[in-house]
């Protein structure tokens, strides 16, 4: 009688503890769950916060900023400065065409000459040709240094009395006087400019190139060397296909900049000599507190550029496909 007592309440008491036990679990559960939510939230309020400020409002206010004329305190909504640019762009020696053409240029050689040649770099690269190590110190030297510096060195190299046109004069028999000031005069100095890009371009292409081609097995490149591959075909036939997507990534973003890329024109010639492009063109503009028709000439260039990036993206996807490996 005594122990069916005693195991009655025995049961009780485990019936009683589990419960409360339970109970405390899925309270403890739950402030856990809370926590996390919290913690969650105010991680995640500080970018969501600069992204609605800086991301949709300075884009919507810049939309409505294109629209905009200013009458003293006075806001009325127009299409005046969409009618200006078209104006301007009929005028053959406006600043604005001229910011168009050297965009374009600039572009240009950033596909067209940029591109392919940190292509090949990077190749030999991954090669190990003879003083590879050195070459990647010397590819990789314009990023390290600061490029005011190489800016000040470059036009001291250039400059009317510099060590480039002592040389082009002792080889021409010309003297320094009858040289060309490739900074100061408009036939040459944005062609100028455009050969520093070329030479300071290569950096951020190569470092992603060559990553994309340390990824490759090298099981392919030996099948490739039995099969009798020759540098140029397994260049074309093997590395290309493979690293596609990277290449593919560096063209859409060269693209989509387009219009944006502002180019080393401030440090230059600050748009003097018909050397300024859009994205400085934009600039010169706001620094004059001048913000309604930079944000019309943004709008234009962005419905433009919207389908190109569109239409490169889509022939870059049937011409190749994304390899896995």
């Amino acid at each position: 009688m005594i122990k069916a007592i005693k195991g009655f309440f025995y049961d009780f008491h485990c019936k009683i503890y589990n419960k409360f036990k339970k109970k405390d679990k899925k309270t403890s559960q739950k402030s856990i769950k809370r926590r996390d939510r919290v913690f969650i939230f105010f991680m995640l309020l500080i970018p969501i916060t600069q992204f609605l400020i800086f991301w949709v409002y300075v884009n919507f206010n810049s939309i409505l900023m294109a629209f905009q004329k200013f009458d003293g305190d006075t806001v009325t909504y127009t299409l005046d400065n969409f009618i200006r640019f078209f104006d301007e762009i009929k005028l053959g020696d406006s600043n604005l065409r001229i910011a168009i053409k050297n965009t374009m240029s600039l572009f240009l050689v950033n596909i067209g000459i940029i591109l392919p040649l940190s292509l090949l770099f990077a190749y030999f690269l991954y090669k190990k040709v003879f003083f590879h190590k050195g070459f990647r110190v010397i590819f990789f030297l314009p990023q390290i240094i600061s490029s005011v510096i190489l800016i000040t060195l470059f036009k001291y190299i250039i400059a009317p009395t510099g060590p480039f046109n002592m040389v082009l004069s002792w080889i021409t028999d010309k003297p320094i006087s009858e040289l060309p000031n490739w900074l100061g005069d408009p036939r040459y100095s944005f062609n100028t400019i455009l050969v520093y890009c070329i030479w300071t371009g290569f950096a951020v292409n190569l470092v992603l190139i060559t990553g994309a081609m340390s990824r490759i097995p090298k099981e392919i490149i030996e099948y490739g060397r039995l099969e009798g591959l020759s540098l140029k075909g397994e260049l074309f036939k093997v590395i290309i296909p493979m690293i596609y997507p990277t290449l593919t990534t560096l063209i859409i973003t060269t693209v989509s900049g387009m219009f944006v890329n502002m180019g080393p024109i401030l440090p230059f010639t600050q748009g003097n000599f018909k050397t300024t492009t859009i994205g400085y063109y934009i600039f010169s503009q706001v620094k004059n507190n001048m913000y309604e028709y930079p944000a019309a000439i943004g709008l234009v260039f962005t419905f433009i550029g919207l389908p190109i990036v569109l239409l490169v993206k889509k022939l870059l996807n049937k011409i190749g496909s994304d390899v896995e490996y």
